[in-house]
């Protein structure tokens, strides 16, 4: 059953805080995340409505949570199950493309390995801006991740939003992270490309 509350406390660099029911009770933790909309930043004497839940240590929490004078429905969750599903398909659509450029191109199999790693140094970055969000401490900027996304750590990005749910509620992020995603991807094709036509050996050639 939906309630009516006030946020009586947000950190927003931590993103959580907590509300207080309009019918009494505990005060209920708030994380960002549990936003519908997934774009509002809550604050300080915000009127939202909620549906309260329960911890599995017992700790009241607040989900489904939208600011009063908002409709609430399904429709936010359906949003990330999409960009969840998109960000797989572009993992095995990359992997095709790869696989495509290894077996006609002659792409040295090394990049796969490259790939592999940034992914991986990619996920454990993700992981320690997680857990600095929840504890406090100096986060991981979002330009190094984007860095890492450009050379070839995006799919460990796709893999730890998706794991440890994080950076999945930021639109501006999420928008950086795509692109970054793309010229990626081009670099690959075109590294690629100069390899199989020789390009830069002709170009070499003529100096």
């Amino acid at each position: 059953m939906r309630q009516t509350g006030v946020v009586t406390n947000w950190h927003d660099d931590r993103g959580f805080g907590f509300i207080k029911a309009e019918n009494g009770g505990p005060d209920l933790f708030l994380h960002a995340r549990s936003f519908s909309n997934g774009v509002v930043r809550p604050h300080k004497g915000m009127t939202v409505t909620f549906e309260p839940r329960t911890n599995r240590d017992g700790r009241l929490r607040a989900e489904q949570v939208v600011e009063v004078g908002e409709k609430w429905s399904h429709a936010p969750a359906a949003r990330k199950t999409s960009a969840l599903v998109l960000g797989y398909v572009a993992i095995v659509g990359f992997a095709a493309i790869m696989a495509l450029t290894i077996i006609v191109w002659g792409m040295p199999l090394w990049v796969l390995a490259i790939y592999g790693g940034v992914s991986l140094i990619s996920l454990l970055f993700y992981r320690q801006d997680k857990l600095a969000a929840i504890n406090g401490t100096r986060r991981v900027p979002e330009e190094q991740l984007h860095l890492l996304g450009i050379v070839g750590g995006w799919p460990g990005g796709v893999v730890a939003q998706h794991i440890f749910k994080h950076k999945t509620q930021k639109a501006r992020f999420a928008r950086y992270f795509w692109f970054t995603v793309a010229l990626n991807v081009l670099i690959f094709v075109a590294i690629g490309a100069v390899i199989h036509y020789g390009w830069l050996t002709q170009l070499l050639g003529t100096m």
